[in-house]
C-alpha cells in the first residue's frame, strides 16, 4: 500500500523539480532562516565525478540518417502488383445473404482497410491476401454468431465480390544531394552526414552531462545532514501535497475516501504518514538549494529568468505567449511562478558550479 503511495509522490517530486523550481527576483524563499541551523551540507567540493566519454559511430549517424529519411517519406496509391497482410488498400465490395438478400451496409465503394486490422468478419482480410489489384476476388463467408453489429446478421452466410483498387506504398527518399538540399541547410551529402554527427556528439554529450550532474544531486541531498525541519514550511509542504492528492480525486469524480483506499490502497492514517515524510524530503531538497546559493553566493537575476521563460516557451513549441495561455490558462510568468520555475535555473547554476570545479581534478 505505502508503495503505490511513495510511488506516486515520487512523480509529483519529480515533476515539480523537473519543470517547477522557484522564486526569483525580490522573493527569497528561505531568508528568514538560518539554515545552518537546520541542515549540515556535505563537503561537496570532495566528492567525485566523471566527464562525458562521447563515441558515435558511422552506425549511429546511419541509423539516425535512416530515421530522417523515414520521416520524409510519402505514401503512394499504386494500381499494379498485389497485396498482402498489413499492407493498407482501399477496396470495393458487395455482399449478398445466402437467402438473396443484400443491404446497403454490406456494399461500398470505397473503403480504406489494413489488412490483418480485425476490422472485418473472420475471412474477409485474410482471402484478400495474395489478391491482384483490380481483379475481383469472391469470398464465402459466414457473420458471427452472435454479431453485434448486426443482430439478424448472425451465423448467416454471406458472399462478398471484393475489388482491390489500390495499395498505399511508402516511398522513403535516398539519401542524395536533392534530398539534403530539400531537407537541411546543407548542400552536399558529407556535409550532412558530419552535420549529423556533431548533433548526435552534442546530445550525447549533453544527455551523459545531465545524468552526471543528477548523480551529485542525488549524493548532494543523500550526505546532508537534517538538524531539524522548520515545522512552518513543512507543514505549507503538507497542504500543497493534500490538495494536489484531493484535486486528483476530484478530477476523478470519486470520492476522497474511495480513492484513499480503491486507487492509493491506503487508510487516511497511512497517508497522512507518507505525506508529513514526504513533504520533509521535499523540504530537506529546498533548503540545500538554498543553502548552497547562500554558501555559493549564487541567484538568478531577472535578466536570465527572463531569458531562461523565453528559451523554455521556444523550446515547448508554442507559436507566442498567448498560445501558451491559451494552453495553460495561465500567462507564462504566472506559470512560472505558480510552478517556481526560477529554483529550477538557482539549482541548474549551483550544479554547474560545483561540477565545474569537480571536473577541473579529473
Amino acid at each position: 500500500m505505502k508503495k503505490f503511495i511513495k510511488s506516486a509522490m515520487i512523480c509529483i517530486f519529480c515533476f515539480c523539480m523537473v519543470i517547477a523550481m522557484a522564486g526569483c527576483g525580490s522573493s527569497k524563499p528561505y531568508s528568514s532562516y538560518d539554515l545552518s541551523e537546520y541542515i549540515t551540507l556535505p563537503d561537496y567540493d570532495s566528492f567525485e565525478t566523471t566527464a562525458p566519454d562521447v563515441t558515435i559511430t558511422d552506425d549511429d549517424i546511419d541509423a539516425e540518417i535512416q530515421k530522417n529519411l523515414e520521416a520524409a517519406a510519402t505514401t503512394e496509391k499504386i494500381t499494379e502488383g498485389t497485396v498482402n497482410e498489413g499492407d493498407t488498400v482501399t477496396i470495393s465490395f458487395d455482399g449478398t445473404l445466402e437467402d438473396g438478400t443484400k443491404d446497403a451496409g454490406m456494399t461500398s465503394e470505397g473503403t480504406d482497410l489494413v489488412l490483418g486490422s480485425g476490422s472485418m468478419i473472420d475471412g474477409f482480410e485474410s482471402g484478400l491476401y495474395g489478391a491482384t489489384i483490380g481483379e475481383e476476388v469472391t469470398l464465402n463467408l459466414t457473420f458471427p454468431d452472435p454479431y453485434k453489429n448486426k443482430e439478424e446478421y448472425s451465423g448467416k452466410n454471406v458472399t462478398f465480390k471484393v475489388k482491390v483498387l489500390s495499395k498505399n506504398v511508402e516511398k522513403v527518399p535516398e539519401l542524395d544531394e536533392e534530398f539534403v538540399k530539400a531537407n537541411s541547410d546543407y548542400e552536399s551529402v558529407a556535409d550532412y552526414r558530419n552535420a549529423i554527427a556533431k548533433e548526435l556528439e552534442q546530445n550525447e554529450y549533453d544527455e551523459q552531462l545531465y545524468n552526471i550532474k543528477s548523480t551529485l544531486y542525488s549524493k548532494l541531498v543523500s550526505d546532508t545532514e537534517v538538524i531539524q525541519y522548520p515545522d512552518k514550511e513543512v507543514k505549507k509542504q503538507i497542504k500543497e501535497l493534500e490538495e494536489t492528492y484531493k484535486n486528483m480525486a476530484k478530477n476523478s469524480n470519486v470520492d476522497w475516501e474511495d480513492y484513499l483506499t480503491d486507487t492509493l490502497g491506503v487508510t487516511q492514517e497511512q497517508f497522512d504518514e507518507q505525506v508529513e515524510l514526504y513533504a520533509k524530503e521535499l523540504v530537506k531538497q529546498e533548503m540545500i538549494i538554498y543553502a548552497i546559493a547562500e554558501k555559493e553566493g549564487l541567484s538568478v537575476s531577472d535578466e536570465e529568468y527572463d531569458t531562461y521563460l523565453d528559451n523554455m516557451l521556444a523550446s515547448s513549441g508554442f507559436q507566442d505567449e498567448d498560445a501558451f495561455k491559451e494552453h495553460t490558462s495561465m500567462s507564462l510568468k504566472k506559470y512560472a511562478k505558480t510552478y517556481k520555475l526560477d529554483r529550477d535555473l538557482l539549482l541548474t547554476k549551483e550544479l554547474d558550479t560545483i561540477y565545474e570545479r569537480l571536473a577541473e581534478k579529473l
